[in-house]
């Protein structure tokens, strides 16, 4: 019996003796500082179990405005929501320091306009937003979007063979044009340019049926061609003009007017300059088209006629 006893005192005090070690080099200590720095971190998976994120959320500019709408977190103790964003100028990639724009006092908002984010100066740049889940205490969750482009712009221009004849420019060719948002373009019939400089006007401006110089005014824009040669100018000058009536919006000229052609050599690349006079549908605060020379504003495409 003395030395069953003796053996379970020994036993104790080795266990004592062990979780005096593990406090003497903070090993439990260590255990909880990492937990609450796990609570405190925003963007840990620990802490986005306890207060639910924003999701499905989407920014669609309008004029010179933002649109946000989301679905807001609702596992945890949400109470209250904030925005934050960063104008990250030409580039969409997103991960940089951002600003608190808004704070939303409650955790049920779901939309949220933010207005005249867009403006003359930043007109094309690339804006990043943040939606955060808050609470009473320290948690918060967060969803980083898409980066979103401010005001209007021509995201992407395709050239079509419609024709039937491989590298010509002919009849019943396309060219769609594709915008960041609705613009206030109406149907109708325009002018299509086409110039040996390398150039092609949609909309010019000269009077008359016949085209005047590369140098003319354009309604809609101007396509600059590297890298082929055209071989002569055609005046297309009844060519048509479809809009789509949702989302994405495009809008497509099928050059028509003359049976003219002309043909091209080489592999060309076209850069599409927008026409600042074209503005968005939404009419507060409206935008005109971005026609700065950066990537941002003028597309690029290496399809071909």
């Amino acid at each position: 019996m003395r030395h069953s006893a003796l053996r379970r005192a020994v036993g104790a005090g080795v266990v004592l003796a062990a979780c005096a070690l593990l406090l003497g080099n903070s090993v439990i200590g260590t255990t909880f500082a990492l937990f609450n720095g796990e609570t405190a971190n925003a963007n840990s998976a620990f802490a986005g179990g306890w207060i639910g994120a924003p999701s499905a959320a989407t920014a669609t500019a309008s004029g010179y405005d933002v649109g946000l709408a989301w679905t807001p977190g609702t596992h945890g103790p949400v109470t209250g929501q904030q925005l934050y964003g960063v104008d990250n100028t030409t580039s969409s990639n997103c991960s940089m320091a951002y600003s608190l724009l808004a704070t939303m006092a409650l955790a049920s908002t779901a939309a949220y306009t933010d207005s005249s984010r867009g403006t003359a100066a930043n007109n094309g740049n690339w804006f990043c937003y943040r939606l955060v889940s808050t609470s009473a205490t320290s948690w918060t969750s967060s969803l980083d979007l898409s980066a979103v482009q401010l005001g209007l712009v021509t995201t992407g221009v395709q050239i079509t063979n419609g024709g039937g004849t491989a590298n010509t420019i002919q009849k019943n060719d396309t060219i769609k044009l594709t915008f960041n948002q609705r613009t206030n373009l109406g149907t109708g019939n325009i002018k299509v340019c086409v110039y040996t400089t390398g150039a092609i006007l949609l909309g010019d401006t000269q009077s008359g049926n016949a085209c005047g110089t590369a140098a003319d005014g354009f309604t809609v824009g101007k396509l600059t061609m590297a890298g082929a040669t055209i071989a002569s100018g055609v005046a297309y000058n009844s060519s048509t003009v479809a809009l789509s009536t949702s989302a994405p919006w495009t809008m497509t000229i099928t050059l028509a007017g003359t049976n003219g052609t002309s043909a091209m050599t080489g592999t060309p690349t076209w850069t599409l300059n927008g026409s600042s006079s074209i503005l968005s549908f939404a009419t507060t605060h409206q935008a005109p088209m971005c026609s700065a020379a950066t990537s941002n504003c003028r597309p690029t495409t290496s399809t071909n006629f």
